[in-house]
């Protein structure tokens, strides 16, 4: 009898232990200012969510970050991740892992699919939960690029009289 309680528990250990898996599917990525936001609790134990989207036409570069939410050991997770791929399963880049984790004004193609997936373990004694949020930088306007010229034209400008001078 105590073989099949003993037996039950180390079930249940393993199976609270098992991988969590979920997909959110994002639509088009948002232009900032406007953000792709969700809070996510997740099972004691090693998970990994996807999250789909579409590149805006109109967007620049693209910008993700999970952060875990930590609760006096209740709510924990290590080895928090974001990753971005391509539709083909491509990796194209990764953020840096702890308990946070970004990736920063990536380059995208307009149009086109990806995915960022979040990584991690769940160690609370409730598990784990963390925010997400992403957004799409929009592309500079022409004006910006007329501008920045300029001040380069000046600082190039002065430079020069400070040489003769």
């Amino acid at each position: 009898m105590q073989f099949k309680q003993a037996a039950l528990a180390a079930a249940l250990v393993v199976a609270s232990l098992s991988a969590s898996a979920t997909v959110y599917n994002i639509g088009v990525l948002p232009i900032a200012p406007a953000v792709y936001s969700n809070t996510v609790n997740v099972p004691a134990g090693a998970f990994s969510d996807t999250y789909n989207f579409s590149f805006p036409l109109t967007g620049d570069k693209a910008s993700a970050s999970a952060v875990s939410i930590q609760l006096n050991g209740l709510l924990d997770i290590s080895n928090l991740k974001v990753d971005l791929f391509d539709a083909s399963n491509n990796w194209i880049a990764g953020g840096a892992v702890g308990t946070s984790s970004s990736v920063n004004n990536v380059p995208l193609v307009a149009g086109a699919n990806y995915y960022y997936t979040v990584t991690g373990t769940a160690t609370g004694a409730v598990g784990g939960a963390y925010a997400f949020i992403a957004s799409a930088s929009p592309i500079p306007e022409p004006s910006t690029y007329g501008l920045m010229l300029a001040g380069l034209g000046a600082v190039g400008f002065l430079a020069m009289r400070r040489r003769q001078g």
